[in-house]
């Protein structure tokens, strides 16, 4: 039995009540429209069938469920199980990967597929994606027919990938807080599934008890542990007394252990060892004692002045400042003034250093990343290691992690000019004005915005911009982003990611343009007096098709195919059913409804489209529209905004205009969703007319 997670919610629902229930109860709950929950009730019907259970829709009052009481304590068990198994992909690959680093046998596909619910041409999909992760961590990924599927590899890896597993998808501060709350003696965990199984990899009492003594050692030290290496070290030493009590060990070259028995973190290391002996009545082999060394060497804190005066950090002091100088010169920008960089490139590559000599393996998942983010940089800092550091070999993946920090110091630079951004939509009007505001009120690095249309795409020379951001799909361009037109958090991410690489970029690239001074020539000033002149003819005709209507319907579509009939007895457009069919092209490519609102912008652009339009049609009951958030918007009142397919540059930014009201002027949201006409066309007759004066200065 499959069902969706909101059609599992209104069962439970159904299954709880003690009487009828409404569709508005069910939708509050929720949080979705009625209209929403009135779509899902088709498929809840259906489910409720295969369990000879009836939904009678009382007029009126509500739903009812009606059945026999042991067919509903069937349904209500099934739901049950089901609830704990709705993973998505990502969490379903995170469950499969903490079972088989956790098993000491071969696990069988069958019985992996019935713990997650789904079947067994899934999981073994989902190895395939696995088997990708464990090769980073030089792990093999073992299948056999009838033998089932284990990871195979040196115990050290096994820790590193289970440990890199709890800190890649568990919240560092949600960690911080389990370890103060004492996780394991509370009942009332509300750790989702995913983190619980992730967090049952370790024994949480080991938790509460290693995380007090790690503690005890931490003043003992000449600098501060960071948050990530302080719960690093937490869960590192948990995953080792957890595996050593199940007879895996872990091996260090005796070679390298008498190299760090000489440092200072290796008595403290031996302390920290000594306790937890003590506490869990274990033997702990020295190797331990190395690997935690190696941790404290490697805490990710910033030096005091202090630390400094010690030898080793000294040493590798003077080679950071040489790469600082290094890279300093290619980028054209002196990196000796950032506050940080210095320390935390010795931080950092002090326990590097020793795993180089050693020839160890350093993992760094993320290299793959950086090094199409940051290509310019990522080479520069290439030449700058092996200019600096001759006598070794630095993997990528090393200089990967020196390349973060100098783009975390190119980042903080206060000289980086402001970026310039291209707004893409599929007609140039309505949401390209709304994301370009989101744009520029979000992200202070976006110092100018344009934007276009499908349209004019083609003469349109994408390395003028520094970000091109699209709510549409794009065929020519291969460097875009594509977005909600309302920004929601996931493309905020994505374009917050996008600056960080173009900063760093526009960095190393040093990119100068001179600015070329002209003389104001003939052709010029006819330009701009014909510029003048497309304002005024674009504005004069928006005020003289500017409207507001009263209109009936229950969707849509029945009131643009009205509003349309309406503009070609206007001779405002030649076909209304050519952009009826535009209109609702439009409406599939993404949701037209204004968030925490009652308006829905409806725009489009149209050869059967004569002039600019801007019509307002009021609405006496409120309908459910998509929002531009992908959420229902129940909209009062519908704008509709209508240019020619072949429009001047002058048009297209009044249009604009208009769209950026809604935005842009609160005051603009209250008056066009008043449904008062005076009000509405007092307001729209101003504004046209103060961006015309505007125009002219």
């Amino acid at each position: 039995m499959y069902m969706t997670a909101r059609e599992r919610k209104i069962l439970q629902l159904l299954l709880n009540a003690q009487s009828e229930i409404t569709v508005k109860a069910i939708a509050d709950e929720l949080d979705v429209s009625s209209r929403t929950v009135h779509r899902d009730l088709k498929g809840v019907e259906d489910l409720l069938s295969s369990y000879k259970l009836r939904l009678e829709k009382k007029s009126g009052s509500g739903l009812v469920l009606h059945g026999e009481v042991k067919q509903k304590d069937l349904l209500r068990m099934e739901i049950n199980q089901l609830s704990t198994l709705d993973y998505t992909p990502e969490e379903r690959h995170v469950m499969v990967l903490s079972r088989l680093l956790e098993a000491r046998e071969p696990i069988k596909l069958l019985s992996l597929a019935n713990e997650l619910g789904v079947t067994v041409a899934t999981i073994s999909n989902d190895l395939d994606k696995i088997e990708d992760d464990l090769y980073g961590f030089h792990l093999t990924l073992i299948r056999k027919r009838g033998y089932g599927v284990e990871i195979q590899g040196e115990e050290a890896k096994i820790r590193e990938a289970i440990g890199f597993l709890i800190m890649r998808h568990m919240d560092e501060l949600d960690l911080l807080n389990i370890l103060r709350e004492n996780i394991g003696n509370s009942s009332t965990s509300t750790v989702d599934t995913v983190s619980d199984q992730l967090l049952g990899l370790v024994d949480k009492e080991k938790l509460s008890v290693i995380e007090r003594s790690v503690e005890g050692i931490r003043s003992s030290l000449a600098y501060d542990l960071a948050d990530s290496a302080y719960l690093g070290l937490v869960i590192h030493l948990a995953l080792a007394i957890e595996r050593i009590q199940k007879g895996e060990m872990i091996e260090m070259a005796e070679e390298y252990l008498e190299e760090l028995r000489q440092t200072q973190e290796f008595e403290m290391a031996s302390q920290l060892i000594r306790k937890l002996e003590e506490t869990f009545e274990l033997n702990l082999p020295e190797a331990e004692t190395g690997y935690i060394t190696m941790h404290l060497m490697g805490a990710k804190a910033r030096y005091n002045q202090d630390s400094f005066l010690e030898a080793t950090s000294l040493s590798v002091a003077f080679k950071a400042k040489q790469l600082i100088e290094f890279v300093s010169k290619e980028v054209g920008v002196n990196l000796h003034d950032s506050p940080y960089l210095l320390n935390d490139l010795v931080v950092h590559l002090k326990p590097s250093v020793y795993r180089l000599q050693q020839k160890m393996d350093i993992q760094n998942p993320l290299k793959k990343q950086i090094e199409e983010d940051y290509e310019e940089l990522f080479q520069i800092v290439e030449n700058a290691v092996r200019h600096v550091f001759p006598e070794f070999h630095f993997p990528k993946e090393e200089t990967a992690f020196l390349v973060m920090h100098f783009a975390s110091a190119l980042l903080n630079d206060e000289e980086v000019k402001g970026l310039r951004a291209l707004v893409v939509c599929s007609s140039g009007i309505g949401t390209a004005k709304i994301l370009a505001a989101k744009l520029s009120q979000q992200f202070k690095e976006i110092e100018e915005v344009e934007h276009e249309s499908l349209f004019e795409l083609k003469n349109i020379d994408p390395s003028a911009f520094d970000l091109v951001v699209s709510t549409v799909g794009l065929v020519d361009f291969k460097d875009y982003i594509h977005v909600n037109p309302m920004l929601p958090s996931a493309d905020v991410h994505k374009i917050e990611h996008a600056i960080r690489r173009k900063k760093v970029t526009k960095q190393t690239k040093q990119v100068k343009k001179e600015a070329v001074q002209q003389d104001e020539t003939m052709k010029s000033i006819q330009n701009s007096v014909l510029s003048v002149q497309r304002y005024a003819t674009a504005v004069h005709q928006l005020l003289g098709s500017l409207s507001v209507y009263q209109v009936k319907g229950e969707e849509a579509a029945e009131i643009l195919q009205t509003a349309c009939h309406v503009l070609e007895e206007a001779d405002v457009i030649e076909s209304a059913d050519a952009v009826l069919q535009a209109l609702t092209d439009r409406e599939k490519v993404g949701g037209l409804g204004i968030p925490d609102t009652k308006l829905a912008l409806y725009h489009a652009r149209a050869k059967e489209v004569k002039q600019p339009s801007f019509t307002v049609h009021v609405i006496d009951e409120p309908i459910s529209i998509k929002g531009m958030d992908g959420t229902e918007v129940d909209a009062s009142t519908i704008l509709l905004m209508l240019a020619p397919q072949e429009i001047n540059k002058e048009s297209l930014e009044v249009l604009s205009f208009l769209s950026s009201l809604i935005v842009d002027d609160p005051k603009g949201i209250e008056t066009l969703q008043s449904q008062e006409e005076d009000k509405i066309m007092h307001y729209l007759s101003n504004q046209l007319h103060q961006f015309f004066k505007k125009e002219l200065l």
